[in-house]
């Protein structure tokens, strides 16, 4: 059985979130209250008190002020629950800067549906469709986060990819398709390159360690 799970970020407005989950038109068995304030604590105690008598209720406190470090704990939290099987919703009803952007992103990294209440009534927004990563670009990403989210040269990533290649034809092959998804990869803003020498530096990008955590 599919089970729907609310994402609901929690600022100081108790009454309005708890209205709005209410008022979704959802079916609600889990909820995870996200906040990252130390003053939203006691809002979050609140809105959990309401809460828990009817479904389960964990709290995710954003402790980072980057909005690509929340993404991450956000989405490793999603990726638990969309790999379950069950639906993903985020409420951003009663949001602070921060927790409003990560939402936002996040949904559109996960494809998870986005919800607030707006006066009288809630309104789903809809999320435009993100890029799709394929397998083997998404390898690269893997083996970058990895290592720490760098490595110091191209020939590095293609072993910590593809293992060692000794014979000369099949190393330049690996060679030239790391270099086209590495493109790919860059353009997308999912990794960037330094040219440090002979040697290509890549790093993986704050949006490309949010793919690793909802798909890595």
């Amino acid at each position: 059985m599919v089970s729907f799970v609310h994402v609901i970020s929690v600022e100081s407005n108790t009454g309005e979130i708890v209205d709005s989950v209410k008022m979704s038109g959802h079916p609600i068995h889990k909820a995870y209250l996200i906040f990252d304030k130390d003053e939203a604590k006691k809002y979050v105690d609140e809105v959990k008190n309401t809460l828990s008598s009817l479904v389960e209720v964990e709290t995710l406190e954003l402790k980072s002020d980057g909005v690509y470090d929340a993404v991450v704990n956000i989405l490793k939290t999603v990726r638990k629950e969309v790999d379950a099987g069950n639906t993903v919703l985020f409420n951003i009803t009663d949001s602070s800067k921060l927790t409003c952007l990560a939402c936002f992103i996040s949904a559109q990294i996960s494809e998870g549906r986005i919800y607030t209440k707006k006066g009288d009534s809630v309104v789903e927004i809809p999320t435009p469709p993100i890029k799709k990563v394929n397998e083997d670009k998404l390898e690269i990403l893997r083996a970058l986060e990895r290592e720490g989210g760098s490595v110091d040269s191209i020939n590095k990533l293609i072993e910590l990819v593809e293992g060692k290649l000794e014979e000369q034809k099949k190393y330049m092959a690996q060679r030239a398709r790391m270099s086209y998804h590495l493109n790919g990869l860059e353009e997308d803003g999912l990794v960037v390159t330094e040219r440090k020498g002979k040697n290509l530096s890549i790093y993986l990008t704050e949006l490309g360690k949010a793919f690793v955590a909802m798909f890595g």
